[in-house]
């Protein structure tokens, strides 16, 4: 039987969720919400991609990291566990497996990709933000 679309474009498809999580509902803070989606995400991909045993093994300490950081409520680390930063990184994880990203694909690409594709992920984030507190007071206004 065929499947209706590819591994690889599922697990992108779920990394622009994600983003999108990060970007829409996740505005000021990473909840419970957030680190469920990131391990939903994780395990899609691991069906979708091939990667090295330290890529999962480092993928997998992330994670984990991401439930322990809200469990014990460290908030000024939030953002690095949050949709935004790790939506960023299937994406970039899915990209590279593909070969589609800076071409190469070792750990310090895949670093580097990561810190590109989340700056500018939070950056879209933050000027969602600022769009949705002008819409409200104008819509207050009125």
């Amino acid at each position: 039987m065929d499947t209706i679309i590819s591994p690889e474009l599922a697990t992108i498809l779920s990394a622009i969720l994600v983003i999108y999580i990060g970007i829409v509902v996740e505005k000021y803070y990473v909840s419970w919400s957030s680190v469920y989606t990131n391990t939903l995400s994780f395990i899609v991909m691991l069906g979708s991609i091939a990667m090295s045993d330290m890529v999962f093994l480092l993928l997998l300490a992330y994670t984990i990291m991401g439930y322990i950081a809200v469990k014990l409520r460290w908030k000024r680390i939030f953002p690095l566990f949050g949709c935004k930063t790790y939506g960023s990184l299937i994406l970039v994880l899915t990209l590279g497996s593909q070969g589609l990203l800076f071409g190469l694909y070792d750990v310090v690409t895949v670093v580097i990709s990561w810190i590109i594709v989340a700056l500018i992920v939070h950056l879209i984030g933050y000027e969602y933000v600022k769009y949705s507190r002008r819409k409200k007071r104008w819509s207050k206004r009125r």
